[in-house]
């Protein structure tokens, strides 16, 4: 029996759980009035007896009391996310209005909310929650491939929803005490949250008398531009790509002030006050906001810790991370998505890039990835007219496929991912501007915008493709630790792009390694079959976060 659980909330406060046969329709039990006291042990005991999909409109606020509670749920629907995805996906049946996951709509108060939630609720009733559920189903399309491949993105997609805030709630471990010191040996002492740190305040004051430009402050990129270009250096931003091109002692001192800026901005005091409590650090992760399928971050920099501070990330004693992200991800899964057979037979091997250098196809190992990105990103990369030349020659199916998605996006058209995650076309300002080309500077910018978008949108059907596959990696993974028996000393703690971060057991991390391995071959056929290329991961084990890189 396939069934599916809906929890929404009563205006007195409590949980209203409806349990479903997913098919029929019919009810399993009568709707059940749960109080914030009962909420996990019911959800335990209705997980353990019929394992349903339980439908939620967000993961707030029924995860956050069952995250701390252990419960595990094997199975999700987010509402809110597949309403997303149906609405954006050339792939739906129907056309659904879209729902506002950047800024959630303000419900009506409810009555002694505080007796269940900690946070506010929608307001939305189960009526309307099992409605929205009826109207997607309406929506997914009849051809049972296609349907397969939508309903697995929101399958996979919520169930990346029910992980994030898992993570959350088990948090990543974080040394204060030599994350501070850390600060303090690099920035000086604390002062005021509005005062510059004295390291960076001398840093300040030398820069200012080397650039001749008294009172200069150099984190602002008006000021310090005006004052390179009275130094004599012609340069057209402050961005530290460019400044790097610069071999000069000035232009490295202007770098270290940027690097230690951003440090004490980004990961300072104020960071570690806000986001690390009892020793870890506890990321909002925030899904369904990235046309591609990314995940996204709201504060905490979750997916931007620089190498100096992943130093500060270390296991408890009797534990050990285990980091895996998968090897040559990009070419692996536009192998899969162009049914190139050559690269398909590349994507076979352990490692892509060497057999591309061992079929005389490349000179080097450098010039295969950046030849093979290039091809994926439609910028330079730094491959050669030659290297380019001999890939497509080799690859033409792949290369077509990439080409497609470009010209789409350069006329204004849309395209989707593997799964059917939508690119939708251009707007109409765009394709106003891309008609009003009346003159040479027009042209110009419209062939330039057309240009950018091409590249977006060859770069998309891969990219979100790859989000497809992590995504359910980590679904993978996260079920095979839970069948053997580890859900509770196992945890996935940190998770960017393709990289995912485990924390378990000393004794267990050999085995763990292993598991991840087979999940990331089950990712591979869940979506593209038996016919799937191979997923290899790197996988290293360590007690600190920076030494697993």
């Amino acid at each position: 029996m396939s069934a599916i659980a809906f929890l929404a909330a009563d205006p007195d406060g409590y949980a209203l759980i409806d349990l479903r046969d997913q098919h029929t329709g019919n009810s399993l039990q009568p709707v059940s009035s749960v109080s914030r006291e009962e909420l996990a042990g019911f959800v335990a005991e209705t997980e353990a007896r019929h394992s349903p999909r339980w439908a939620m409109l967000r993961t707030t606020p029924w995860m956050q009391p069952l995250a701390a509670a252990g419960v595990f749920l094997a199975k999700a629907y987010i509402l809110s996310l597949a309403q997303r995805i149906l609405h954006r996906s050339p792939l739906s049946a129907k056309a659904l209005d879209d729902f506002n996951l950047e800024q959630p709509p303000q419900g009506r108060e409810w009555a002694n909310q505080d007796a269940l939630f900690s946070a506010p609720v929608t307001g939305e009733s189960l009526p309307e929650l099992i409605a929205m559920y009826l109207a997607q189903r309406d929506a997914l399309p009849q051809e049972p491939d296609v349907r397969r491949r939508l309903e697995l993105l929101i399958h996979a997609e919520s169930v990346g929803a029910v992980i994030a805030c898992e993570m959350e709630a088990a948090g990543l471990p974080w040394d204060e005490p030599g994350h501070r010191a850390l600060l303090r040996e690099q920035l000086g002492e604390r002062v005021s949250d509005y005062g510059r740190l004295p390291k960076l305040a001398a840093k300040a004051q030398q820069l200012a008398e080397a650039l001749g430009s008294p009172g200069l402050n150099p984190d602002s990129p008006q000021e310090l531009l005006r004052a390179l270009h009275k130094a004599g250096f012609a340069v057209g931003s402050v961005r530290a790509w460019e400044l790097e091109q610069i071999k000069h002692p000035l232009i490295t001192e202007v770098l270290e002030y940027k690097k230690l800026s951003r440090l004490a901005s980004t990961h300072g005091d104020a960071w570690l006050d806000q986001w690390v409590e009892n020793g870890r650090f506890h990321p909002h992760y925030v899904l369904g906001t990235v046309i591609s399928g990314r995940w996204a971050a709201s504060g905490g920099g979750a997916l931007q810790l620089p190498h100096s501070i992943r130093q500060v990330v270390r296991a408890p004693a009797g534990s050990t991370f285990v980091v895996a992200d998968g090897r040559q991800l990009e070419p692996r899964i536009l192998a899969a998505i162009s049914h190139d057979q050559q690269l398909q037979k590349a994507g076979q091997q352990d490692d892509l890039y060497q057999w591309l250098l061992d079929a005389k196809l490349v000179a080097s190992r450098d010039e295969a990835k950046l030849g093979m990105l290039s091809v994926i990103y439609g910028g330079g990369g730094g491959a050669s007219g030659s290297v380019g030349a001999a890939l497509t020659r080799s690859f033409p199916t792949a290369m077509r496929f990439v080409e497609q998605a470009a010209q789409a996006g350069e006329q204004g058209g849309g395209v989707r991912s593997f799964l059917g995650r939508g690119c939708p076309p251009a707007d109409e300002q765009w394709l106003q501007a891309q008609r009003a080309t009346s003159d040479e500077a027009s042209q110009r910018a419209a062939d330039s915008a057309a240009r950018a978008r091409g590249r977006f949108t060859r770069n998309f059907v891969v990219q979100a493709t790859a989000a497809e596959w992590a995504l359910v990696w980590m679904g993978h993974a996260r079920h095979l630790i839970h069948q053997a028996g580890w859900s509770r000393s196992c945890r996935q703690v940190f998770f960017v792009h393709d990289e995912i971060v485990f924390e378990c057991p000393t004794e267990l991390a050999g085995q763990l390694q292993e598991l991840i391995r087979h999940a990331a071959m089950l990712a591979g056929r869940s979506l593209f079959g038996q016919a799937s290329p191979r997923f290899p991961v790197s996988v290293a084990i360590s007690g600190n976060y920076a030494d697993a890189k």
